[in-house]
């Protein structure tokens, strides 16, 4: 039997990017500083903090991770480059994963998906649709 090799479709890919960074952007301060941290609450467990790691002229990295102390077992972190030139906003850090590949061989060493960072980008999607639906925006700071 023929398995199928996985071939990215990269227009369908700039387009999940372009819809994370839309669907993103409005989350962020309008001038977001260095260090900044706001709190996204889906419930009263569920607590994401969006923390400002880079900001350059033409980029914005930012780390999204759960705060809620009662998760110990399940950290769920990750980085998000946003490219204002492109308006795209893509995934760079999942977990302790930096720098995805379009393809993986299958089975790798990682046991990355053939099409991990799509599903990874994928992720980042289903959260910004469930911050529209049910995400409360809470105070924002700078850290020190």
């Amino acid at each position: 039997m023929h398995k199928s090799v996985y071939v990215p479709q990269l227009p369908d890919f700039l387009s999940l990017c372009e819809r994370n960074y839309a669907a993103l952007l409005p989350l962020l301060p309008e001038t977001p500083q260095l260090g900044e941290q706001l709190f996204i609450a889906l419930g009263e467990q569920d607590i994401y903090c969006i923390t400002v790691l880079e900001v350059a002229r033409f980029t914005t990295r930012v780390k999204i991770e759960l705060s809620s102390a009662d998760h110990v077992y399940f950290q769920p972190s990750f980085d998000v480059q946003l490219y204002h030139d492109a308006r795209l906003a893509e995934v760079v850090r999942a977990q302790q994963q930096w720098r995805f590949i379009g393809v993986y061989p299958y089975p790798n060493a990682t046991m990355s998906q053939p099409d991990e960072k799509r599903q990874i980008n994928m992720l980042l999607r289903d959260w910004l649709n469930l911050c529209a639906r049910r995400g409360t925006r809470q105070h924002s700071a700078v850290s020190g």
